[in-house]
């Protein structure tokens, strides 16, 4: 299942442990509901990604209005969790330049 999400993107870390690459992004957004979401200011939440994702993020600054293209993937403890395999940066900026697209998973 993919999914679309509108945030802001605010920053994006890699980590290389053994060999193996972990990215994450790191996206936003306002708060609405204070009562309902028990929360103020912006909600931030740590999304991983493909590393060629983050290899290819070129925000002229952050934050920034992104569109991402996620997808279920399996994580620990037998969940599901959300991936990010595409980033598109929103407010004019150059799809081709800025969308990212992983290989399909096998």
């Amino acid at each position: 299942m993919n999914q679309v999400i509108v945030a802001d993107l605010y920053g994006a870390s890699i980590a290389d442990v053994d060999g193996t690459k972990y990215a994450s992004l790191y996206v936003g957004q306002a708060v609405v509901d204070e009562k309902e979401e028990k929360a103020k200011g912006i909600v931030m939440m740590e999304l991983p990604c493909d590393p060629e994702v983050y290899d290819t993020l070129r925000a002229p600054k952050y934050p920034i209005q992104v569109e991402l293209q996620t997808r279920l993937k399996k994580a620990a403890g037998g969940r599901m969790g959300q991936h990010c395999t595409a980033v598109t940066l929103r407010g004019g900026q150059s799809q081709a330049s800025s969308k990212v697209q992983a290989p399909a998973a096998n």
